[in-house]
């Protein structure tokens, strides 16, 4: 069956039998042969079938990310109990918001080269939502995300890895009063209300009944910066990136004691809490 299982999970991953086929170096018949064979071991029917194409049914959608965590534990069981991170040999792919690739993860990914040089490790760009999805789906094994407004389910697991606090960025000539009339004065850039980073912005500045005078949503820290450093208008903004490094080309204001903090975590399946890769990922992150 666990033959069956890696072949439904290549042909949902090419979108072909006959791509599963060539990369198997089996005959079409073959692999068709084995999707039978697995839809009659399990009752029921993965695949919606036509003259041209084979694709996924409802059925089929529910299965695959249980095939994929059936697979990890199977490649888990193969492994002797003396297994030596450092001679593992395996594939690592991590989800990462744009601020976390260019601050804590080259580093870690430095690290993890030298703990584990036969691994393969693989960054997969994207928001947090959407890495939360390809975690939940099986496209990734872990992601380094922004903190969730919502409940994660329960086969994910999270660690926090770091706490940012917020600071708003003016221009640099641009007068400083209190916080709230900078912001309601001047022109805002938000952080993209469709991340949970701008949600929770945005739920901030409700709770402290500031009206701000929007011009643009962006969902790139940098961006963001670069409206204000050209004279824009004003953000608030976690202090992390790249743009920290250029900081000095606008007026920086830290918000004291202010609740309005962005927390990274790191998130994977807790099936795979043991899995050698998942290991090594939060020794060099130090959880």
């Amino acid at each position: 069956m666990i033959r069956e299982l890696k072949t439904f999970v290549a042909v949902c991953e090419l979108d072909s039998f006959a791509a599963t086929a060539r990369q198997m170096n089996l005959t079409q018949s073959a692999i068709s042969a084995q999707m039978k064979a697995l839809e009659k071991a399990l009752g029921l029917s993965l695949f919606t079938r036509s003259a041209r194409a084979v694709t996924l049914n409802p059925q089929g959608l529910r299965v695959l990310p249980i095939a994929k965590e059936i697979l990890a534990l199977y490649a888990t069981m193969q492994l002797p109990s003396d297994t030596d991170i450092a001679s593992y040999y395996g594939q690592l792919k991590i989800g990462a918001i744009s601020s976390v690739q260019v601050g804590l993860l080259p580093q870690a990914l430095k690290a993890i080269n030298v703990l584990a040089p036969f691994m393969q490790t693989e960054i997969i760009p994207g928001r947090s939502i959407e890495l939360i999805e390809k975690l939940e789906e099986g496209d990734i094994d872990a992601a380094i995300i922004v903190q969730p407004a919502f409940t994660l389910p329960k086969h994910i697991t999270i660690d926090l890895l770091i706490t940012e606090p917020y600071v708003l960025i003016s221009p640099k000539k641009w007068p400083f009063y209190s916080l709230q009339q900078t912001l309601e004065q001047h022109p805002f850039v938000h952080y993209s209300l469709k991340s949970s980073a701008g949600a929770q912005l945005n739920k901030f500045l409700k709770q402290q009944n500031i009206n701000v005078k929007k011009i643009m949503e962006l969902d790139d820290l940098d961006a963001i910066f670069m409206m204000v450093e050209s004279g824009l208008g004003v953000a608030l903004i976690p202090y992390a990136g790249l743009w920290i490094r250029s900081a000095t080309s606008v007026k920086v204001h830290h918000l004291g004691d202010s609740d309005l903090v962005r927390e990274i975590v790191l998130a994977y399946r807790h099936a795979d809490r043991r899995q050698p890769k998942i290991t090594a990922l939060k020794q060099v992150l130090a959880l």
